[in-house]
């Protein structure tokens, strides 16, 4: 079985009008969904000064999941207040935030190469280490989200092999940034995923073109179903399974999530 780090960015979204709250971010998610899967997966993030940050740890510990801290700073864990209509997602506000001091030392670089699946996100800052980083053979799977025009991009997409991004509606728009960015990705391999919501998800691997439905279901919270999708559709590709397999395994796992209150299973 490939062995896969997901790094870095942990917080706590909280709904105060649900008095409810559960430790999310995007790193969490996807190795919380990616363990239930039956992957093998490794957390590297910081962690706090709080509460929330023992929390984390606790979580971890009890799904099985490995975690390697970077640093603990005197910080509070990032807090993003929410709320929910008709299910979908509302970011209210956010404060406090320990990933902010996040870097990776010497030995922590070493400590990702051994790893053959690297999964990252813009917390993580891996674009400043990605030369000497990456190595032979390892899969890089990177979430964009919705920052699909950023300069910074192009940065770090030559070192990726999947990259996802997020947008609402299949249109010639997205098609052709996939394009635009299929060639700024080195990998042979690999592809651009466009994770469209309620319209499905789309891929592009320099050739060819995929494209999966969304299940329609009762949408109970949209959160996590990114992560989620990401998750699944990497263990697919720890498995040695074609993009359309994938894909669907992304559909099947965000649609599980999408029905529930929390991010992930």
């Amino acid at each position: 079985m490939k062995k896969t780090i997901a790094m870095a960015d942990n917080c706590i979204d909280v709904y105060y009008k649900l008095d409810r709250y559960y430790l999310t971010g995007n790193s969490i998610d996807f190795a919380l969904n990616y363990k239930d899967l039956g992957g093998d997966v490794t957390e590297m993030t910081i962690l706090g000064n709080d509460v929330f940050a023992l929390a984390l740890e606790e979580r971890l510990k009890e799904r099985g999941i490995p975690l390697r801290v970077l640093a603990r700073v005197d910080r509070p864990t990032g807090m993003a207040t929410m709320n929910l209509v008709d299910g979908d997602k509302i970011h209210l506000h956010f404060k406090g935030n320990a990933m902010e001091e996040i870097r990776l030392s010497e030995e922590d670089q070493e400590y990702v190469k051994q790893f053959d699946i690297v999964y990252a996100e813009r917390w993580t800052g891996i674009d400043r280490y990605a030369e000497d980083l990456k190595q032979p053979g390892q899969i890089w799977v990177y979430d964009f989200s919705k920052r699909l025009e950023l300069e910074s991009n192009d940065r770090i997409l030559p070192y990726i092999d999947y990259a996802f991004f997020s947008y609402d509606r299949d249109d010639e728009y997205i098609r052709s940034f996939m394009v635009k960015t299929r060639k700024k990705c080195a990998s042979k391999n690999g592809a651009v995923i466009a994770m469209l919501g309620e319209y499905g998800s789309l891929a592009f691997d320099g050739e060819n073109w995929f494209f999966e439905p969304a299940q329609k279901v009762p949408v109970v919270n949209t959160v996590g179903a990114g992560d989620s999708y990401i998750a699944a559709f990497t263990y697919g590709v720890s498995l040695g399974e074609d993009i359309p397999s994938c894909m669907r395994r992304g559909r099947e796992r965000a649609t599980q999530v999408i029905q529930q209150f929390d991010p992930y299973l």
